[in-house]
């Protein structure tokens, strides 16, 4: 017995003793590169992306915000994952949002003009940039990707807390299911009241009059009245209504922890999609640190709850985390990999196959069994734990071409 032991032991000395420290070159071993061309994925890194797709139940796509590139891979990713099978589209918007989406890309050819006219009518621009009715939606290339979900027939869903700003269209919404209540002319009233109320809150906020708008919103008499004018019949306008007090209530506590509740809303809505069928294979599209397989922001987020999901159902789920690494910034180009040095500045090993023309994809999940077996070591100065982060978090890391911001799908105007 003691002989066998000592053989063990050798082995286990031998092997740790010929780990070698992650390089370079081991990292070009575990990379491709691809291009989108009119809406279609071109190069080596193609085969990567279709094994993961194939061999997959789940898919987050952890991305970097307002990003061009990302829609426009986006796009070309819905024929494929059409073609293995998934059924379902998740997007980091709020439940009755995805159901507003649906709605306006119910005829795919139109997707693009509906999202423009919505975009026209709610979105405040004088209250700020990000002032859209929906999310992530703003941009004509993601009303493409919307129009293309559609056409390949994806259910779309929406798991995340309503948006800031989106009320002002969900009182039009709400407005739309009381037409029959033979007090309408009065709701009519009541709900002007309330949006001048609500939109005078949000530009007071702007202006740093007041800090806390919904914190205003939320508690004041002339939304709750018009709010109170739906009961527990109006099922449509009280799940709206709940959603958004939820919402807010998220929010207003955004300082005090509110950002876990946040998640496990996010988590268990997710977890109602499954409900109906639990081996439907889903894309999750949302932000990158929502995609990480490990805690991430002191939550437990997406993607770690689809690898519980898919260790039970015995399938996979694959992370994907996203990086810019170029982005226009009127006619020059920002180096974001030295802007943001000092979260970049730790993680050169990948970043260094940074291209300006092509999309770079990372295998990290070989990377990571690689390390489970000893076959390599993380370097042992301060770009361990920057590394350990990225290689545990995620199962594929995608470093884009030149990047810039989404093309706006509105037309500009003074509101108000």
């Amino acid at each position: 017995m003691k002989k066998y032991t000592l053989i063990f032991y050798f082995i286990v000395f031998t092997l740790c003793g010929q780990e070698k420290e992650i390089d370079k070159d081991y990292v070009k071993s575990k990379l491709l590169n691809f291009k989108v061309r009119n809406n279609k994925i071109e190069g080596e890194g193609k085969k990567m992306i279709a094994k993961m797709i194939k061999e997959s139940q789940f898919i987050v796509f952890g991305e970097n915000h307002n990003s061009k590139q990302t829609s426009i891979l986006t796009k070309a990713l819905i024929p494929l994952l059409a073609k293995s099978s998934y059924t379902e589209f998740v997007a980091e918007i709020g439940p009755n949002s995805a159901i507003k989406l649906d709605e306006l890309s119910k005829n795919e050819a139109e997707t693009v003009d509906k999202l423009r006219e919505f975009n026209t009518k709610y979105k405040k621009v004088e209250l700020g940039e990000n002032a859209d009715p929906i999310p992530f939606f703003a941009g004509i290339e993601d009303a493409e990707f919307l129009s293309a979900i559609k056409k390949h027939k994806m259910k779309i869903h929406g798991i995340d807390q309503e948006y800031y700003y989106s009320v002002l269209f969900f009182l039009d919404e709400l407005l739309a299911e009381a037409k029959n209540k033979t007090n309408y002319p009065e709701i009519i009233t009541l709900k002007e009241k309330a949006e001048t109320k609500i939109y005078n809150y949000f530009k007071a906020r702007k202006e740093n009059k007041i800090k806390n708008a919904l914190g205003e919103v939320i508690k004041d008499n002339d939304v709750l009245t018009f709010f109170n004018q739906f009961d527990k019949t109006d099922k449509k306008a009280i799940k709206i209504i709940n959603d958004l007090k939820l919402s807010w209530d998220i929010y207003i506590r955004w300082r005090n922890d509110s950002h876990v509740d946040r998640i496990s809303y996010m988590r268990n809505n997710l977890s109602t999609i499954l409900e109906k069928n639990r081996t439907s294979k889903i894309f999750i599209k949302t932000g990158s640190f929502h995609a990480s397989k490990i805690i991430s922001n002191g939550a437990y987020d997406i993607g770690n709850f689809t690898e519980e999901l898919a260790i039970k159902n015995k399938t996979i789920s694959s992370s994907i985390n996203s990086w810019r690494a170029y982005v226009k910034n009127g006619d020059s180009i920002d180096n974001n990999l030295k802007k943001y040095k000092k979260y970049y500045g730790r993680l050169s090993l990948f970043t260094q196959f940074a291209k300006k023309n092509e999309w770079c994809i990372i295998n990290l999940k070989e990377i990571r069994e690689d390390l489970k077996l000893g076959k390599i070591k993380l370097p042992t100065n301060g770009d361990f734990h920057a590394l350990k982060k990225v290689i545990e978090g995620y199962d594929y890391q995608l470093i884009l071409p030149i990047d810039e911001s989404i093309t706006h799908n509105f037309i500009k105007k003074t509101n108000k």
